[in-house]
């Protein structure tokens, strides 16, 4: 509460502190050590709050124009950091690995009712709320991972507006190149538009390249 009462004293206005107080809360209630700023602004936008994707930062607009800024904290408390001026972007220059990132692929479902019956009782769902498929994604990841199956990652920038839209891909042990799509939110998936996407890719980590904020080179 103190670094809240801190902001408070520094914020330029006090007709938005009700709001301030509502998005403290919000964020104190959760925790995510993998989301991003596109996840989190998407996060606080399902939560009726007036968020926008910056590079490095969400910027949240009150009722009466005040602005607040956010940036995810990674493993510290809370899902962000609040801040009362847009912070200054640091950090280290991102590489990509070559082939990390497939284009265009599409995969071939598999039908194999064992396998896909093993893949939907290996998880509770949904993973995540709803707008938290980063996470949640990841989550299934390391679930069946876990479980020493193959995952991929399926990502489109163009769904869910600015988010885009992220889920994985299993292949069936008992039949290689063939796999079963998972969605955090809604589970298992038979829809061809679940074995097709912009992006493909094993690692978590690859996101934040074709992240539409980032160029792929």
């Amino acid at each position: 509460m103190a670094l809240l009462a801190l902001y408070v004293a520094l914020a330029p206005g006090i007709s938005s502190c009700a709001e301030v107080n509502d998005l403290w809360l919000l964020i104190s209630s959760y925790e995510d050590i993998g989301i991003t700023v596109h996840d989190l602004a998407f996060f606080l936008a399902t939560h009726s709050f007036n968020a926008t994707p910056e590079r490095g930062y969400v910027t949240v607009t009150f009722s009466d124009g005040e602005r607040s800024y956010l940036t995810p904290n990674g493993a510290a408390p809370r899902l962000a950091d609040l801040w009362a001026a847009p912070p200054t972007p640091t950090g280290p220059v991102r590489v990509i690995v070559p082939d990390a990132i497939q284009r265009n692929v599409t995969y071939e479902r598999t039908d194999n009712s064992r396998f896909i019956r093993e893949v939907t009782r290996r998880a509770i769902f949904p993973v995540t709320p709803l707008g938290m498929c980063y996470d949640g994604s990841k989550k299934l990841a390391d679930t069946y991972e876990s479980f020493n199956y193959r995952v991929r990652y399926m990502y489109d920038p163009s769904e869910w507006d600015w988010q885009g839209h992220l889920w994985v891909i299993v292949e069936d042990d008992g039949r290689p190149d063939l796999w079963i799509a998972v969605d955090s939110y809604y589970g298992v998936m038979i829809d061809d538009e679940y074995y097709s996407a912009p992006y493909s890719f094993e690692g978590f980590e690859n996101l934040n390249s074709i992240n539409p904020k980032w160029r792929l080179g």
